[in-house]
């Protein structure tokens, strides 16, 4: 994966295998100061989320929530705007 940022956790392929990749990558961000990677979720959840984009975003929530410290309610509020963002799913 690219340098670790919210468009390369939606955009490159996962490795195999693929859940252990993906919290990988999740813990990468994770690392990163909470409001850099806040604001790029912002970006990301103002347009249609690539297929598996929602699921990828749910797994990164969760390590912000349990490794960097988010508030749960800021986790809750991206959780509804991830659900709403799915609504217009992108089909590759």
């Amino acid at each position: 994966m690219e340098r670790p940022s919210v468009e390369s956790l939606l955009s490159q392929p996962l490795g195999i295998p693929r859940v252990p990749v993906l919290e990988d990558a999740c813990a990468l961000l994770a690392q990163r100061p909470l409001d850099q990677t806040l604001a790029e979720l912002d970006t990301v959840l103002g347009r249609p989320l690539p297929e598996d984009g929602g699921r990828r975003l749910h797994v990164l929530v969760s390590t912000l929530y349990h490794q960097a410290g988010a508030p749960l309610d800021l986790t809750e509020d991206l959780r509804a705007r991830i659900e709403g963002a799915q609504s217009t799913t992108v089909k590759e």
